[in-house]
């Protein structure tokens, strides 16, 4: 059996919807051959990953809660969750006068359980007493068992009332009405201190109280804390805990050291009783009236001896190494790899029969280089081989297997990279975002990573997951994210991102996808509801004959609707501008892909040539596409670079870094010094910009260059980018507003 989900109602972060963690299954981790270079933690590990202050850490608190049969304290309920419950007892007590019926303050948490049904038949295993108790009497046994723990107020009319008296109470000081309803808030938390207040109670899924449950000996929940502050001493600590457990573990060793330590006990009595005596003797002489006396013994205890009488030195290669000369990353994944040992000592041998065993790894990454996040399952993998391998050679039947859920939380892209690498897979990865301020879970996995109608191909998300390896997982933790298509995009937008005050205060990633893939991620971003821009081209599709190519497209007798000729006349190879979009089309999938979307969602039949004329840019949710839209200087771009000539023609930085690319083309264009006519080159945009086709990494470099090093007249940005920006801030403004703020989509 393991443990499916959890579900967490009003604790800390979450509140009541998008509240659902899911585990993965616990795979049997056990020793391998060598040549097995498969991973054994990935596939057995569950990723909660998130931003900070996203709930992470809620999530073993809550088991832990659970499994212990602990009673929260006030503050372990969500304050948004409180607040709202003031205002409905302000409101109800204000029109009616009283308070009856209104909810009283209560926690939930809902556990699935998968289990096997032999499980049940099995002589050995215990589940029937641990588990059994949550399955309803007149049913089959199932494959899913729901356990609800709720806690919940004793005596409610008694609570109603301390609330009304807290509403109430006179705040006629806080003039202003956020503070007094903080005040009434932080009076509720402390009225809700006393854990005698509340009662726990534990139902099954049709809402039958189960009383006295065993939850202990049902769910084992082991918790590697992140190390925010490592003390000098915390691997010697650790490994002490090892060698314990190692004395506790054999009963031979355990029974030679406590003789050992009789003899030594022994030895001090002999060698320091005759000092007592005289001590003793001493004391007569002060305190004749009343006898005082000394006695002197050995007192080593198995404790005294394995926590203090034991050096743990370390070294690196031939060399001492104390313990805090270690780097503090090092030390922290030494650290993490001795309390993993630890636990395997201490995994009771088919307990998995019995109970539900839960490892939470916290945020690993505390201290650590990216590459050592990038490569830390791989060594915690080496670790746990190393550990079963050694537990096998001993001849301990631990060496054959040990079942665990492995849960690690983290705000490392660098991990959730390592992570997917090792498994192929998205599956198994909760991602934890905060909507007006409480924590939404997102359960991710390949289908919904690609979308329902792409899962079947499979090409889109191999695409994503190899390109996650080089920048996308960034994706889970930033605040927007921006695709753009081409690296002038890329390396520019960042100077002007900057420039925004609402941006500049935001981490957001641009991501250069390399062509006109932004379709690509458009499932996972709506998932997990993160404000992204797509940035794309207009891709205007172009004959032959205005690019600058033979005119073998067009067709005989037939005269082309954009130069007039046909196949059998001759035409002058030119770079043609687009005045019109009448009769246009794109080349883009991108924009293709979402206006079939707005036509789906129209009841309209989907189109395989997309007409540009009046096309609008695409608005879903927390996804805004734009693109050059409306013309510039009466000229249709095709691409960021030519919007950005058209836009800036006149602009002195622009024209010194096209002068410097490529004069040539540049002069032919313009003119010299003497007669520059820089009107010309929104007459020949076109064709400027392909000559740039084929240099615009050292374009984009040096144009950042000269925009940062000059003092002002920077370049500006199309007029696409800008719209597309304003709403990339009216979002995060809005997220980041009191209760969330108000939405816009598209303005």
């Amino acid at each position: 059996m393991f443990l499916e989900s959890v579900t967490i109602k009003n604790f800390r972060k979450f509140r009541d919807k998008n509240n659902t963690i899911y585990f993965v299954n616990s795979k049997a981790i056990k020793a391998r051959e060598k040549e097995d270079k498969s991973s054994l933690i990935a596939p057995s590990s569950t990723l909660i990953i998130g931003k900070n202050n996203t709930g992470k850490t809620t999530v073993a608190r809550a088991l832990n809660l659970v499994s212990e049969k602990k009673k929260p304290s006030a503050y372990d309920f969500n304050m948004d969750y409180l607040r709202t419950l003031i205002e409905a007892y302000e409101l109800k007590f204000k029109e009616e006068g009283f308070v009856d019926g209104l909810e009283t303050p209560h926690l939930e948490f809902k556990l699935t359980v998968r289990v096997n049904i032999n499980e049940f038949e099995d002589e050995g295993s215990d589940i029937v007493n641990n588990l059994y108790q949550f399955v309803s009497i007149s049913s089959e046994i199932p494959d899913l068992v729901t356990i609800i723990v709720r806690c919940q107020i004793k005596e409610e009319e008694a609570f109603r009332n301390q609330l009304v008296s807290i509403i109430n109470a006179d705040y006629s000081k806080f003039k202003d009405t956020k503070l007094s309803s903080l005040r009434k808030l932080e009076k509720l938390c402390d009225f809700m201190k006393d854990d005698k207040l509340f009662k726990l109670t534990y139902h099954t899924a049709s809402g039958v109280e189960v009383t006295d449950p065993s939850i202990g000996e049902l769910i084992k929940v082991k918790e590697i804390k992140a190390n925010r502050h490592l003390s000098d001493h915390v691997l010697s600590d650790i490994y002490q805990k090892i060698i314990s457990s190692q004395f506790s573990a054999n009963e031979e060793d355990k029974k030679r050291l406590g003789e050992e330590i009789d003899k030594i006990n022994e030895l001090i009595d002999n060698s320091v009783s005759d000092k007592g005596e005289t001590i003793t003797e001493v004391l007569k002489e002060i305190e004749s009236n009343n006898h005082v006396g000394v006695g002197l013994s050995g007192d080593v205890t198995e404790d005294l001896i394995l926590k203090r009488l034991i050096r743990y030195s370390f070294s690196e290669g031939e060399d001492y190494i104390p313990e805090n000369q270690f780097g503090l990353g090092y030390v922290n994944l030494l650290n993490i790899i001795g309390e993993i040992i630890h636990y395997v000592d201490g995994y009771e041998d088919e307990s998995f029969r019995n109970q539900i065993n839960l490892l939470f790894i916290e945020e690993p990454e505390a201290f650590m280089h990216p590459q050592m996040q990038e490569f830390f399952i791989t060594r915690i993998d080496s670790a746990v081989k190393k550990v079963l391998e050694i537990s096998k050679k001993e001849g301990k039947s631990l060496g054959k297997e040990l079942y665990c859920q492995i849960a690690i939380t983290t705000h490392s892209s660098h991990i959730v990279n390592s992570k997917v690498h090792s498994c192929n897979s998205f599956d198994n990865i909760n991602y934890l975002t905060s909507v007006n301020k409480n924590a939404e879970a997102v359960q991710l996995n390949d289908k919904i990573v690609c979308g329902e109608e792409n899962y079947a191909e499979n090409e889109g998300l191999k695409f994503i997951k190899k390109h996650i390896k080089y920048k996308v997982s960034e994706l889970f933790f930033t605040d927007a994210v921006i695709f753009v298509e081409g690296v002038t995009e890329e390396t520019v937008l960042q100077f002007y991102l900057d420039q925004n005050k609402t941006l500049r205060g935001c981490y957001i990633s641009v991501f250069n996808i390399n062509g006109a893939h932004g379709k690509l991620y458009y499932p996972l971003v709506k998932a997990l509801k993160v404000p992204c821009l797509i940035v794309t081209d207009l891709d205007i599709k172009r004959m032959n004959c205005e690019k600058n190519k033979k005119s073998d497209d067009h067709l005989a007798g037939e005269e082309c609707q954009f130069c007039g000729k046909t196949a059998e006349e001759e035409d002058k190879k030119i770079y043609r501008q687009i005045k019109s979009l009448k009769g246009r089309y794109t080349t883009n999938d991108t924009i293709k892909t979402f206006e079939n979307r707005k036509r789906d969602e129209d009841g309209l039949e989907p189109v395989d040539k997309v007409e540009l004329e009046g096309i609008e840019y695409f608005s879903d949710e927390n996804l805004y596409v734009v693109f050059q839209k409306s013309p510039i200087e009466g000229q249709y771009a095709t691409s960021f670079e030519e919007a950005l000539i058209l836009t800036n023609y006149n602009n002195d930085i622009l024209n010194d870094v096209l002068k410097s690319h490529k004069p040539g083309i540049y002069k032919s264009i313009a003119g010299t010094d003497e007669s520059k006519d820089l009107s010309k080159l929104v007459e020949r945009s076109f064709e400027l910009q392909r000559k740039l086709a084929d240099s615009k990494s050292d374009f984009a470099n040096t144009l950042l260059y000269k925009i940062i090093v000059s003092e002002g007249n920077h370049p500006d940005l199309p007029m696409y980018i800008k719209e597309g920006l304003e709403w990339l801030a009216r979002r995060l403004d809005a997220s980041f507003a009191p209760n969330g703020g108000e939405k816009n989509d598209s303005k």
